[in-house]
Formats: C-alpha cells, sequence, structure tokens
C-alpha cells in the first residue's frame, strides 16, 4: 500500500466506523477548536479549510488570491489544498484521522460514509441559517434539493449550470461538404455526420475522418434524451424506470448501432478511453462533438483555428429531439460542497462566522476574483469585454484557487463563441430533463446492488450497437439485471420518489 492513502480494499463500513472513533475521540477534546477572532472581535478568524487544485501546482503561501480574499473577509485561511485526482484518497484518510478542517468540500455528498457521518449528527445542518445572508439566501432552491440528505442540507454546494451540455460544431465543415445550415434535428444530425465521414470535410483528399468519437460509457452527448429516454432515471406508471429499460432508449441504441454499421460511429468505441474524443476533436478528426457551455473560453473551442487554420467553431443549443420537443440533460447544479463537521465547528456561533466568510465568497464580485484574479493585475474588463493581462501569471496564481469559486458564471472574452454561449445558456434553461432519482439516495444494499450489475447493462448496450446481440438479447440482459437485484433497486428508489418527491 502506497503512503498517505487508503488501500481501495477498506470498506466503507471499516473507515465509517474509524471516522466515529475518530470523532467521538475529538468531540472530547475541548482544546483542539479553531482559533477565533482576537479579544477586540475585529481580528481576522481562522478558518481552517480543504479543497482541491488541478494545476501543476498547488496555490503557494502567498497567493495573491488568497491574500485578497482575506482582507476581503477579513479571515486568515488555512487551507490544506489536494490535488483533484488524489482528493477522495485524502478526504478518507482525513476523515479517518479525526483531525477535520472546520470547512470541508466533498466532492461526492452521496458516498456511503458521508451519508453516515450526516445521518448520525456530525455535519452541521445549515438551512435555518441561509436566510440570515444576502447570498446564501438566494442559493438555486432546486440545486439545494438535489444536495439533502434525508430531507436536510448539510452544505454549501459549488455551482454550475443545471442546463449546459451543448453541440459545438465545425461550421467550415459544413461549408466544405455542402450543408448550408446547422442541424436542427435529429435526422439533419444524422446526414451531417455521414457527411463528415464520407465527403472529405477537410479536404486533404483522404478518408480519414468521421461523424462522432465515442466510448464505452457512450456519455459524450445526451443522445438517448434525443429519442424521448429519462435522464438517467425517470418516473412513469407510478414507479421509478431506469432510461434503458425504455421503447426510447431502444430507438436510440437502434440509431447507434446503425452509425456503428456504416462506420460513422468510431469502430473501437468499446475500448478507447474517453480522452480520445477530446482529441479527435482538437486533430480534425471529427466535426461535431458534445460538451459544457462553459468551455467556449478553451483553446479547443474560441482558439481552435490556431491549431487548426481555417478552423470556425459555432454552437448548436439544442437538437429537436423525435419527440418534437428539444430536450436538454439537467444535472444536479452543483460540483462538491462544503461541509461544516461539528468536532471543528463547535459553537452556532463559529457555524455562523463561518457562514459569513462564505456568503462573501457567494457575493459576484468575489465570484468573479475567484475565477479571473484580481482586477488590474490579472485581468482588465473594457466594454463587457474581459482579458487576461499575462496567460502566464494568470495560470500560476489563478487557475490554482478556482475550485474555491462557490459558483462558475460565464465570462465574455470577446469572442463570437462568447455571445453563442451566453444565448445558448440561456435557451437551454427551459428543455431540461431531470433525472427522478436526483436527491433520492439508495440504502447501501440498494447502492452496492446497482453498483454491482451496472456492467451487465454496460455491456449489453455495447453487444447491441456491435451487433452481437438482438432486441430478444437486449432483453434476456434486462432480465438477468432485474433478477440479480436491479427490481429490488427500482421498488427502492420508487418508494423513496413516493415518499420525498410525489
Amino acid at each position: 500500500m502506497k503512503r498517505g492513502r487508503l488501500s481501495k480494499s477498506v470498506t466503507s463500513t471499516v473507515l465509517f466506523t474509524v471516522f466515529i472513533s475518530a470523532l467521538t475521540a475529538c468531540n472530547t477534546n475541548t482544546e483542539t477548536a479553531a482559533p477565533a477572532p482576537d479579544a477586540s472581535g475585529t481580528g481576522p478568524m481562522t478558518i481552517k479549510m480543504m479543497s482541491q487544485y488541478e494545476s501543476a501546482e498547488p496555490p503557494t503561501a502567498d497567493n495573491p488570491v488568497i491574500k485578497y480574499i482575506e482582507k476581503e473577509t477579513n479571515t486568515k485561511l488555512n487551507i490544506t489544498w489536494v490535488l483533484n485526482s488524489n482528493y477522495t484518497d485524502k478526504l478518507n484518510v482525513t476523515m479517518a484521522s479525526g483531525d477535520l478542517p472546520q470547512a470541508m468540500l466533498v466532492v461526492n455528498p452521496q458516498d456511503t460514509v458521508i451519508v453516515s457521518a450526516a445521518q448520525n449528527g456530525f455535519f452541521w445542518d445549515v438551512e435555518p441559517y441561509l436566510k440570515d445572508y444576502p447570498n446564501l439566501s438566494k442559493l438555486d432552491k432546486n440545486t439545494l434539493n438535489n444536495t439533502r440528505i434525508n430531507g436536510k442540507i448539510y452544505g454549501l454546494y459549488r455551482g454550475r449550470y443545471p442546463e449546459r451540455i451543448v453541440l459545438y460544431f465545425r461550421k467550415d465543415w459544413l461549408d466544405n461538404v455542402g450543408i448550408k445550415e446547422a442541424p436542427k434535428t435529429v435526422d439533419e444530425y444524422y446526414q451531417v455526420l455521414k457527411a463528415f465521414t464520407y465527403n472529405d470535410p477537410d479536404k486533404d483528399g483522404k478518408q480519414n475522418t468521421w461523424g462522432i468519437t465515442e466510448n464505452k460509457d457512450l456519455g459524450t452527448y445526451t443522445f438517448p434524451l434525443l429519442f424521448g429516454a429519462p435522464n438517467g432515471w425517470g418516473y412513469a406508471n407510478n414507479q421509478a424506470i431506469p432510461d434503458f429499460m425504455t421503447k426510447e432508449y431502444m430507438d436510440y441504441l437502434k440509431f447507434m448501432r446503425k452509425l456503428y454499421d456504416e462506420k460513422i460511429l468510431n469502430q473501437d468505441f468499446a475500448t478507447v478511453p474517453n480522452a480520445n474524443v477530446s482529441d479527435d476533436w482538437s486533430k480534425g478528426k471529427i466535426g461535431i462533438r458534445g460538451n459544457i457551455a462553459e468551455n467556449y473560453r478553451g483553446d479547443s473551442f474560441s482558439y481552435l483555428g490556431r491549431t487548426l487554420p481555417g478552423a470556425d467553431v459555432h454552437i448548436i443549443p439544442a437538437l429537436i429531439s423525435t419527440t418534437g420537443q428539444k430536450r436538454v440533460q439537467t444535472s444536479s447544479g452543483y460540483n462538491g460542497m462544503y461541509m461544516f463537521p461539528k468536532s471543528s465547528v463547535k459553537t452556532e456561533a463559529e457555524l455562523k462566522k463561518i457562514l459569513g466568510f462564505f456568503d462573501k465568497m457567494a457575493d459576484d464580485k468575489m465570484i468573479k476574483t475567484v475565477m479571473l484574479g484580481i482586477d488590474g493585475v490579472h485581468y482588465k474588463e473594457e466594454n463587457g469585454v474581459t482579458k487576461i493581462l499575462d496567460d502566464t501569471k494568470y495560470n500560476k496564481e489563478v487557475v490554482p484557487v478556482v475550485h474555491m469559486a462557490m459558483r462558475l458564471d460565464l465570462i465574455n472574452n470577446g469572442t463570437p463563441l462568447a455571445k453563442e454561449a451566453a444565448d445558448a445558456l440561456k435557451e437551454i434553461k427551459q428543455y431540461g430533463v431531470t433525472d427522478a432519482t436526483f436527491g433520492l439516495i439508495l440504502s447501501d444494499d440498494g447502492k452496492k446492488k446497482l453498483s454491482t450489475n451496472k456492467k451487465i447493462i454496460d455491456d449489453a448496450k455495447i453487444k447491441f450497437i456491435m451487433g452481437v446481440i438482438d432486441e430478444a438479447g437486449y432483453a434476456k440482459e434486462i432480465d438477468r439485471w432485474k433478477q440479480l437485484g436491479g427490481n429490488d433497486v427500482i421498488k427502492e428508489y420508487t418508494d423513496l420518489y413516493n415518499k420525498n418527491k410525489k
């Protein structure tokens, strides 16, 4: 076992037992309380936090953005920075140690250990206090509901646009294959994919492009919604139902099988890693792909023409589905949340002060600071357009702290895609399709059955698309999934839905 990491063989039950023991010990040690403001009540309050970063290096001790935050919020931040890819392991180790920060970023609040801890009273329920803060009181109610554990809100979420997936496409490729307008329907989308495969869209005289790149997770774009399927789980005929059991999902699989048979879909989709989708787009192997609207700022979108001369990227907000309606995936609306252990935040007064800090962090100006840095130092804004002043300085001082942003806002970088992305986000809000199980937490047994049997469905999808099994064979795999615990999961989700949502 590597030093500093929990073995993956450590079960949630064992970890939780260690966690409870550690917390019990902590609760008897009154000397571990975090430093409070000085006697005058006006000095900075120290807040011990744990957050993540995904830059080359973590923020330095003298990071100017952190210093600015401390000044504006009258705090001294003691932050443990953890590399994004190692964060879950580090969180588990920290929880087991019992030496918990006052504000702890939890990437997956529905993790078994977190849920068990919350149910046993180890985190503060913050809902009663939100109304007392100007910014926290404006948190999105639907997103807050998606974070609930047994009806309670145990933390402050990091907001994301709930409807955010759009289609990026190469307008220059459309022109090269003689298609005058971007696709609006599923059928027009198919025609574009076919032309991008066979009509030499990059004009190099070779047949070396294809319609779309997919991977075994089939997660590049929310295709099932375009055929009327639920977003993950739906609720119909008085029960919860997974998308893969619906007729509409079979229509989607038939579409994907057609793409595979006609070699419009990459033939190795069952084995390629997810990164290939981005690589094939960046290298000019595909000319249309799904991604989040906020990514328009990236080199592969606004600035793709720098590496692929002539590349002209635009956005399709949403296609018209086979039902005649536009349908867009609604996500949970958040990416992790800050939770507050009672063993570290010992009093209601202390909690209120910490919530006051996060209320300031949710202010529009502070959101912009965390995302862009200090006005005049890292960026400047003229006529509504934001310009990064020094890429090297921005990447070194701002990018490492961006995970502290309480939400991500769209930034106008002055490119044509900026307006398209903003317009798209406004439009697709009305087309959102929500997963019926958001905010519903399965029992440990239900989670185990859902996870253990996932491979049955994943394999069945791939086999159907590749022509290894037919509809009858797919139906047999669905029956096997149901018999091996799927029916129990359906019943549990149905009961939870009826109790909490219906």
